[in-house]
């Protein structure tokens, strides 16, 4: 018998014994060709669910679409593939006809289809319409490469849940007891639940979203009496029913996406997000792409074992505040994205409501522009890791614009800071700085390039230093240690110290030599608290102002205490003490501001200065002091000086050990002259120490 149109074979009397017949095409010759078969499964129902795949001659037989290699082709089930036509019911169709034949599911030939949101009389799934695949049994989709171009606005591909039948809310009936495995419904529920289901436990809500949950997981039901109800695993905390205003204090009947896989397709927007999948266990997204997405290529919840291999992103929609990230992931756990990329975008990833990740071998481009063609700058964040959400990082490059910010914990509710860690190496390359950096979360390597100058940083092997000051009236000490990325810092005051403007400690300034740097014992930067051991935060970047711009020069403290303050007859201190990232391709011979800054331990000479009368200095200007010291060497290291009294308002700007003298650069940022009544001075300095 000649080839014929699929649209045809009401019209063809297929005689007893012909039973493969090949169209040569759908609806046109040469689009959409395939082989048919008048079998067992080619019945009257069959061709009743899925009748654009199975047929009816004129003599009343059925034949049906025989896979090729397991598969049948979309194009058999009606699509163009022609980047014009809504190709979106063909696909499902043909998805759920492979299912209902046992095929292991379609096949896509044409390189981009156009795909429109589904109509709400076709949906299997109700909710905001996507375009909506619902897996059909077990078999990967893989759609060889294909790009799903988007018509009209909407999200995009969604699996929410596994199965077609709804999912049911069970409301609790009393307070969840940690460590149980036992839950009690509300009147009724026991009877809708069956040993063996699977349910989602929802318990608990956050302060500023409510249906977002930190307590949940999967479970299977082991046994019902009445409306108690026990699980296969026990309930991690406690939870008051009271205590929660929203939904989550209840389980949810459903049928989790399951051990599939979804590869090999691009998609293109403009659209809301990508793929989107919740309620999942075990499931992998190989080579998943996005264009244009507002949510991301990938957004996930309610997800356990999620995998995602070689995925990207490529440009961003921004019209809504928290569109622009590439992956977005809620309550997800065991996530692994490998080799993510991102080009264009507002962020690589954003983790909220508890989501655990690990990121490997991430690749994010800053290349993202407002519409007079600037860079976002401190808009982009590459890691938004909020919410308590755990977020690890091992081998990341970014390049692109500066200006970003690597890292966000905070979303401004006290209490709910997430946490990262950057492992491995992490590889910067940008015209110019970054904006911040927060190196307390770095704990490999950083291998930055900014305008061509390359500097290697390593975060595995610290260097700590540490600085005691005994505090006495009217004192500004300073003190100088190692150069390098101050990569962590901590800071003690004893309990009975009085600490700020007015009290007895009034500024301990974090900076570098040349730069006193930011006071962090007042004003908006203060970090010390009496009796409190403190961290400070860190950072690399413009943000960071000092400890950036001159983080290859020694680290500088400057302690100031007040006139009459009461501490020369006390015992109050101020400790500080850090560990130091050092540049890994510098200082081969080391120097001896590093040997001091290792922790080499010996009393210092000293040098005193009794009632030593300063130069007048002129408003903006600065003035050269000469100490005569007979024993300084040009080779010895200054670890500090000390003025008492008449200092106030003025800054030593460099130090210089000279033979028989140290040369001290004194300045006046004030717009008055200033001319101080005469201080007593201390140098506190150590020879050379090599073969000692």
């Amino acid at each position: 018998m000649p080839d014929f149109l699929f649209t045809d074979f009401a019209n063809q009397n297929i005689r007893t014994g012909t039973d493969v017949v090949q169209t040569n095409g759908r609806d046109v010759v040469g689009l959409g060709p395939w082989r048919y078969v008048a079998d067992s499964l080619a019945t009257a129902a069959l061709f009743a669910a899925h009748p654009r795949l199975v047929a009816r001659s004129s003599n009343g037989r059925y034949f049906r679409a025989l896979p090729e290699g397991g598969r049948i082709t979309i194009e058999a089930g009606g699509a163009k593939g022609d980047g014009v036509t809504d190709d979106g019911p063909a696909m499902r169709a043909t998805l759920a006809y492979a299912a209902a034949v046992s095929a292991r599911g379609a096949a896509f030939h044409a390189p981009r289809y156009r795909i429109d949101r589904i109509q709400a009389s076709e949906a299997v799934v109700q909710g905001n319409p996507p375009i909506q695949l619902v897996r059909q049994g077990d078999a990967p989709l893989d759609f060889g490469g294909a790009t799903l171009t988007r018509i009209g606005e909407g999200r995009g591909i969604v699996f929410s849940p596994g199965q077609v039948s709804p999912v049911l809310t069970l409301p609790l009936g009393a307070d969840v007891v940690a460590g149980s495995m036992e839950v009690t419904l509300a009147s009724g529920g026991g009877a809708q639940l069956a040993v063996g289901d699977t349910v989602l436990w929802q318990l608990g809500e956050l302060p500023y979203d409510k249906p977002e949950t930190l307590n949940w997981s999967f479970a299977s039901v082991v046994a019902i009496t009445g409306n108690v109800v026990r699980l296969d695993r026990p309930m991690p905390e406690a939870l008051a029913l009271a205590s929660v205003t929203g939904l989550n204090k209840r389980l949810l009947k459903l049928q989790p996406l399951r051990d599939w896989t979804l590869r090999d397709v691009t998609l293109v927007g403009p659209a809301e997000d990508g793929v989107s999948i919740s309620y999942a266990e075990r499931v992998r997204l190989d080579r998943i792409g996005g264009r244009l997405m507002g949510a991301g290529t990938v957004h996930a919840q309610y997800c356990e074992g999620l995998t995602l291999e070689d995925c990207w992103q490529d440009g961003c929609l921004t019209s809504q505040p928290s569109f622009g990230y590439a992956f977005n992931f809620a309550e997800v756990r065991n996530t692994l994205l490998n080799r993510p990329r991102a080009r264009a975008c507002k962020g690589l990833v954003n983790a909220e409501a508890g989501a655990q990740l690990t990121i490997i071998s991430g690749h994010f481009e800053n290349s993202i522009v407002d519409a007079a063609g600037a860079s976002l700058s401190s808009q982009v964040c590459v890691v938004n890791a909020v919410g308590k959400s755990s977020v690890t990082v091992h081998d990341l490059t970014i390049t692109g614009f500066g200006g970003y910010r690597l890292l966000e914990t905070n979303n401004g509710v006290a209490g709910y800071d997430g946490v990262a860690t950057f492992s491995g190496t992490l590889r910067l390359n940008h015209p110019s700085d970054p904006y911040s950096i927060p190196l307390n979360s770095m704990t490999g390597t950083l291998d930055i390039t900014i305008a061509g100058v390359r500097e290697v940083y390593n975060f595995e092997r610290l260097r700590h230093w540490r600085k005691r000051f005994l505090l006495r009236d009217g004192e500004y000490r300073y003190a100088y240690g190692p150069a390098g990325l101050l990569a962590r810092a901590r800071v003690y005051a004893s309990p009975s110290l009085t600490v700020g403007a007015g009290q007895q400690l009034t500024g301990l300034w974090l900076g570098r030599a040349g730069d006193n740097g930011p006071n962090i014992a007042d004003g908006p930067s203060r970090r010390i608290e009496a009796g409190k051991d403190v961290n400070v935060t860190t950072y690399a970047g413009a943000v960071a102002g000092t400890q950036w711009n001159l983080r290859n020069q020694p680290l500088g403290l400057l302690c100031v205490t007040a006139p009459n303050a009461g501490l020369n007859a006390a015992n109050e201190f101020v400790e500080f003490e850090g560990w130091f990232a050092e540049q890994t391709e510098r200082d081969v011979v080391l120097s001896e501001d590093a040997v001091r800054g290792a922790g080499v331990e010996q009393d210092p000479l000293e040098a005193v200065f009794p009632a030593y009368d300063l130069p007048s200095i002129a408003a903006g200007s600065s003035a050269s002091v000469v100490l005569p010291i007979p024993d300084m060497q040009p080779t010895d290291y200054v670890e500090s000086v000390r003025f008492v009294g008449g200092f106030q308002g003025l800054e030593l700007r460099s130090i210089e050990p000279q033979a028989g003298n140290l040369r001290l650069v004194i300045a006046n940022p004030a717009a008055q002259p200033i001319d101080r009544a005469p201080t007593d001075l201390g140098i506190a300095f150590h020879h050379q120490i090599w073969g000692n």
